[in-house]
């Protein structure tokens, strides 16, 4: 088992964060040198060779004399200063742990819970060794253009509250998402699976853990292919899978996107815990569904059902409407498109 000496987090340094703060508040204005000086309490000169620290980590400014700076570009991989700055942003109250390098986010949580931490928080990486998905396999998270986020609630309810959790944190995320690539249809693969056109840029995966009859503890991870590029996938992945870089064209700002992501989940966990939605679970997945219609065989208990998918019902379940006019309720499994 890992140990909390194998993965080292990286935290926001205060004065990085004011001076970022200050000059991403400012939009396209020049900051000076004098006034982040005077924030900070420290002489301009120390200014200058804290941006020139920033720079060493992606940051590009512009400096014009008697002007100031100016924030040109960001770094492409997560910061834990951005993030922190998003998230402020976005009104997400989440504590975010971010390590360059992980096994897996959703076991980082556990540790974290098992450690003292107090939740909600959420942990951010670029590079998983060991990341998983559901049922047990891997999922490819090598690549730091890509998002790898877990977030652990402690909710101690009925399990039964939760029950469709990870089908709403898709619905949330999937619209959280859609901003971004504004020609491009996302949607939601049941159960737990973001597609556009047919090929796969992200998967949730979620864990819980129970006493008795309350669930004492639950984990929230997604992995999502943002600015990696397609054709660099392993082989086996590259004719079903794809990236949102490669749907939109272009590069996404990673700690916005982030940002988003999070916020996303924590109101899709809020719906669920005060039914903070005037919307039905069915009326906002239809929309998103990117089975409907299509002739699809899913594994139930290691029983295979064939149908066409009609959607999901109140429980969640998804609907296979049989050639006997009868429906099929499958409330968990594996589904495939039919050949």
């Amino acid at each position: 088992m890992s140990t909390d000496t194998d993965y080292k987090e990286s935290k926001s340094a205060e004065d990085e964060f004011v001076i970022l703060k200050g000059l991403l508040d400012a939009t396209d204005e020049f900051v000076s040198g004098s006034l982040l000086a005077g924030q900070l309490g420290i002489s301009r000169p120390a200014i200058h060779a804290k941006l020139e620290k920033l720079r060493e980590q992606g940051f590009i400014f512009e400096a014009v004399r008697n002007r100031g700076y100016r924030l040109t570009q960001e770094p492409e991989v997560l910061h834990p200063a951005l993030l922190r700055y998003y998230l402020q942003d976005a009104a997400a109250e989440l504590d975010v742990l971010y390590f360059p390098v992980i096994d897996s986010t959703n076991s980082e949580a556990e540790r974290q819970i098992s450690y003292g931490r107090k939740s909600p928080f959420a942990i951010a990486s670029s590079c998983q060794t060991k990341g998983r998905g559901r049922l047990g396999r891997d999922w490819y998270s090598a690549s730091a253009d890509n998002l790898y986020l877990s977030v652990l609630f402690e909710p101690n309810i009925p399990p039964q509250q939760l029950q469709h959790f990870t089908l709403w944190a898709g619905i949330t995320i999937c619209r959280a998402l859609q901003p971004f690539t504004p020609k491009a249809k996302l949607q939601i693969k049941w159960p737990n699976d973001l597609h556009c056109d047919g090929r796969k840029f992200a998967g949730m995966l979620t864990e819980a853990k129970m006493d008795s009859d309350s669930l004492r503890s639950i984990v929230f991870g997604i992995g999502i292919n943002l600015n990696s590029n397609p054709s660099k996938f392993p082989k086996e992945l590259r004719s079903i899978a794809t990236s949102l870089y490669a749907i939109h064209g272009q590069e996404l700002p990673i700690n916005q996107v982030a940002a988003r992501v999070l916020q996303a989940i924590n109101h899709a966990y809020e719906v669920c815990i005060h039914n903070k939605t005037t919307e039905t679970l069915a009326d906002a997945w239809a929309p998103l569904n990117s089975l409907k219609g299509k002739s699809v065989t899913a594994l139930q208990g290691g029983k295979a059902i064939s149908g066409i998918a009609n959607g999901i019902d109140a429980s969640g379940a998804l609907l296979l409407a049989q050639t006997d006019g009868n429906t099929i309720p499958v409330r968990a499994g594996d589904v495939t498109l039919k050949k």
